[in-house]
């Protein structure tokens, strides 16, 4: 799995969005992007990049959740590239709804939906056990200190996520996470459970 993470238009309010590729571009290779962010400032750099010869430069779009600075783009790429559109709930664009455990090609690896409800209640991340890489979305997942008030759903899927084996978290929002991610939920799921948490 080849991951690309694309710029982001400097004038506007816009997610991270990344291109997933196989490492050989080879045609079974399922050219993926995850969040096409606000406007449809990355297909520039989409259009110049090599995505493997007689491929569609973007086959499927992934949205980890349906804010707009992740998925306001969605319609106007889905049309650029004829990309089919995943989500874990239905909106505009989307053609096939997502659920937990699921597992979805992306390049030439297979990317586990994990549903996170903490951010938004659609949330998902999506985890490749052999890159041992996650793509997070809007999951917080560095919590410095105790304090303030979690809902039970987000410590919940924090634990899911301590659970799998992570090296690297490609975030919605942050540069990517390569060095001590265990420590580092480990830090965030204590200070969770040293805050308040919500009733249901």
């Amino acid at each position: 799995m080849k991951v690309i993470p694309l710029s982001k238009n400097p004038q506007i309010y816009s997610c991270n969005s990344y291109l997933i590729l196989g490492e050989w571009n080879r045609i079974e290779d399922v050219n993926t992007l995850i969040d096409p962010g606000t406007d449809s400032y990355i297909a520039a750099e989409i259009d110049a990049l090599s995505t493997g010869f007689g491929k569609v430069a973007v086959e499927q779009i992934i949205l980890t959740h349906n804010h707009f600075d992740h998925a306001g783009a969605v319609m106007d790429l889905k049309r650029r590239f004829g990309a089919k559109v995943f989500a874990y709930v239905e909106m505009a664009g989307v053609d096939e709804l997502l659920y937990h455990g699921a597992f979805i090609k992306a390049g030439d690896d297979h990317l586990e939906v994990l549903h996170s409800p903490g951010h938004s209640s659609d949330s998902i991340c999506l985890h490749s056990r052999s890159s041992r890489a996650l793509f997070s979305g809007d999951m917080q997942l560095r919590v410095r200190t105790a304090g303030g008030v979690y809902t039970q759903e987000y410590l919940d899927s924090l634990l899911m996520l301590y659970d799998r084996e992570i090296e690297t978290i490609y975030s919605g929002h942050d540069e990517p996470l390569t060095a001590n991610v265990r420590e580092i939920l480990a830090e965030t799921i204590r200070n969770v459970r040293r805050s308040d948490i919500a009733p249901v």
